[in-house]
């Protein structure tokens, strides 16, 4: 693994030996660098350079301007000629200050490179450097034991950014959340008015859409991972196809954590290219067009792309692109197969506790907090009883076969209640399925059909629970059914105009009853971000 870390990302302003802190604890002497003598501190022995051999390294660095590994190149090879007791000429300085050579230290554990540094980030960037970009194979035990604390310091490091970044995270949406509790707590205060007022801006539909999405967008690593449905499925079809997966050249596209690529290197694949870029889906795609593989073409491509409601987060695209640019003829997507289905429920409970909760809040009136509410969708776990339709597919994506331009969809929807009731909402989830080649699983097709070879799951409410939950779209206005009541409509769902990872629904219905000749149409739009 090449490193990560370049010179251009430090200001070698913040590299300066008179910061360095001295370490508590046994502490080797620093040799000179002209002759035998002895000091405790790098100080000292700049002082005696300076003195006794006619060098200034401080000053030296200052008009040459020299980062902190220019002059680690600087001392170790003054220290090589000393040593080999050439003559120290410079004939081009700007050769050996950019040589990697001099990195390596000419004297084994110096404590002038070492011994001293209190920053162990410097400390891992000098070692990254010298065990990697310069491809050296520790042959002493404490070249091994310096291999060994930079790969646990790198591990130390990349934790605490990952912590780090997610505390900052959970921070932003804690200050966003009190901040908009208690500006809609004094709206609410002050004037119906005035709150009716700010909930008709933009801005106050950024926020309030801001936090009641907030839902969606937690950490989602460890959560997935946690998903055994979700990670198991994905680790049993490949486990269970090695022959399909052995000496095959494999492509992971967003393959965060990385466990995917490891199930297929595990399973036998001659080569595993993984591809990620997690912040703004637009460039994972650009990345998938633009990257150069070192093959011409590979026999599979895993992806765990599905997002709420199968599309949210765009990351299908991305897997469109590398399909069309890199899977070879006859090669293998995992999955190969996801539908979209549509349900309603009944549950009041739930209905109740998502809008009837801000009445009172300890005490106070949150009313204007239900106002999103009635556009926003509610990712949440739904339990199987509250399901009181037929359940109906509204989209099939195989895909070897779908493009870009089918993602965005409107489809019609008949349902037909099983009980009587109310329909609180209508309710969205997907199934997936795995296939060793790149059959489409037919419309009449069930997920609890059992296929030989094909490995499935589900998402939906009768399942056992993933991380994806269910989307629902809870209705303003409940509708009072009966058994066999139907309701027809539509559903139109677009990526966003403002950010293609967000989805845009319009959800058009009608409740057929015998008891009225022209049945009311009703459109709600609903938006998940």
């Amino acid at each position: 693994m090449d490193s990560e870390y370049s010179e251009s990302e430090y200001d070698p302003n913040d590299e300066r030996w008179d910061d360095w802190e001295e370490e508590e604890g046994d502490q080797q002497d620093i040799k000179c660098l002209f002759c035998d003598e002895l000091f405790p501190l790098a100080n000292n022995l700049f002082g005696h350079c300076s003195r006794h051999h006619g060098f200034d390294f401080q000053k030296t660095r200052t008009e040459l301007k020299l980062d902190f590994y220019q002059c680690i190149r600087l001392i170790n090879y003054i220290r090589q000629q000393v040593l080999e007791k050439s003559e120290i000429t410079i004939p081009n300085i700007r050769e050996i200050l950019n040589d990697d050579v001099y990195l390596k230290p000419t004297l084994e554990g110096d404590p002038l490179l070492y011994g001293t540094i209190h920053k162990e980030y410097d400390l891992v960037v000098i070692l990254i450097l010298i065990y990697q970009s310069i491809d050296v194979d520790p042959t002493t035990p404490l070249e091994h034991e310096l291999l060994k604390k930079l790969r646990l310091s790198e591990e130390r490091l990349f934790n605490t950014e990952v912590r780090l970044k997610t505390i900052e995270s959970q921070f932003d949406e804690y200050r966003s959340m009190v901040k908009e509790s208690f500006f809609d707590v004094y709206s609410d205060l002050v004037s119906e008015r005035s709150t009716k007022s700010l909930k008709g801006s933009s801005c106050y539909e950024d926020r309030t859409n801001y936090y009641f999405n907030s839902y969606a967008k937690n950490d989602i690593h460890e959560e997935m991972l946690k998903d055994r449905i979700r990670t198991e499925s994905y680790r049993d079809f490949i486990y269970e196809n090695k022959d399909i997966f052995k000496n095959k050249i494999v492509l992971d596209v967003g393959c965060g954590t990385g466990i995917l690529s490891m199930f297929a290197a595990k399973a036998g694949a001659s080569k595993v290219i993984s591809v990620e870029k997690s912040d703004i889906i637009e460039r994972t795609k650009k990345i998938v067009e633009e990257v150069n593989l070192p093959v011409q073409k590979v026999d599979i491509i895993i992806s765990e792309w599905m997002g709420y409601f199968l599309f949210f987060e765009a990351m299908l695209d991305s897997v469109i692109a590398a399909r069309d640019k890199w899977l070879a003829p006859g090669g293998i997507l995992a999955p190969s197969h996801c539908r979209l289905l549509l349900t309603a429920i009944e549950d009041e409970e739930l209905f109740n506790d998502t809008f009837n909760f801000w009445n009172d809040v300890y005490g106070f009136k949150m009313t204007a907090m239900k106002s999103p509410i009635k556009t926003s969708v509610i990712v949440e776990y739904v339990k199987s009883q509250a399901i009181i339709t037929n359940v109906v597919p509204v989209k099939d994506v195989p895909l070897h076969t779908i493009h870009k331009v089918q993602l965005d969809f409107t489809s019609p929807f008949t349902l037909v209640s099983t009980r009587d009731g109310y329909i609180h909402g209508f309710l969205g989830y997907f199934d997936t399925w795995f296939t060793r080649d790149d059959r489409e699983i037919p419309s009449s097709q069930n997920i609890d059909d059992k296929i030989e070879g094909v490995l499935s799951f589900t998402t939906g409410p009768q399942g056992e629970v993933t991380h994806w939950r269910q989307t629902i779209f809870f209705l303003e206005h409940s509708i009072k059914v009966e058994k066999g009541t139907i309701i027809n409509g539509t559903i139109d769902c677009k990526k966003s105009i403002e950010n293609p990872r967000d989805l845009d629904f319009e959800i058009r219905y009608q409740v057929v009853n015998q008891k009225e000749e022209d049945p009311k149409q009703r459109i709600q739009k609903f938006y998940l971000r």
